[in-house]
């Protein structure tokens, strides 16, 4: 019997505003893009990822994170700007909420879940996550959230399942993960979780497993 729905953040809850995760709509103001290769800049961001992999408990320590991330990148691509610049971008990313939208099916199926099973969020993000969905009003639809930085582990590695399971008992068969990423389903499964296959932008052909494009598609 299925007692527990767990579900990730990012394209499942939530989508980021500008199509990109680690540019805001703050850093399209302040950042020419017209002088910048984009695809030169996505692949500097994926490799200073491990900047932003790690450990942040509280807001100030993800602010820190990315003002390393923001400085190393825009080095990284020649780009000239100032410290002031820099220290707005990791303000705007920890502090501001319009890097998010929120699906709009969410509130009313959040409901909706919540009066039949035990919500939990699992997500590779960071403490701002939790203030967005305090101020979002979404908080009050899980009985837990963890999220990755404050835990200083990810999906990937496995035991970040963990947490959830052992704090909630969950025996096999007993909870549902959702997730965008079919290969941290795989993990999940290892973890003997339940999977579906979220895939909000309908991108995905085929799958071995089940796939849903809101969340009303869960049951």
């Amino acid at each position: 019997m299925k007692k527990y729905i767990i579900l990730d953040f990012g394209k499942v809850l939530a989508y980021p505003t500008t199509g990109e995760w680690f540019i805001t709509p703050l850093f399209l103001k302040l950042i020419n893009m017209d002088s910048i290769n984009k695809e030169q800049l996505l692949n500097v961001m994926n490799k200073y990822n491990f900047i932003v992999s790690r450990n942040a408990k509280t807001l100030e320590d993800e602010y820190n994170i990315f003002y390393d991330f923001y400085k190393n990148v825009l080095n990284a691509i020649n780009y000239q700007t100032s410290e002031d610049i820099i220290k707005k971008l990791a303000n705007s990313i920890t502090y501001e909420d319009d890097k998010y939208g929120f699906y709009n099916d969410i509130y009313e199926e959040l409901d909706k879940l919540s009066k039949k099973y035990t919500l939990l969020l699992l997500s590779d993000n960071w403490p701002c996550a939790i203030r967005i969905m305090r101020d979002k009003k979404i908080d009050k639809y899980f009985k837990k959230v963890y999220i990755s930085s404050i835990y200083g582990t990810q999906k990937k590695d496995g035991n970040f399942f963990d947490y959830p399971i052992n704090d909630f008992n969950i025996k096999k068969g007993e909870a549902i993960f959702i997730d965008d990423n079919e290969q941290l389903l795989d993990v999940a499964v290892t973890k003997g979780l339940d999977v579906i296959l979220m895939d909000r932008d309908n991108n995905v052909k085929n799958s071995k497993y089940k796939v849903i494009r809101k969340l009303k598609e869960i049951d």
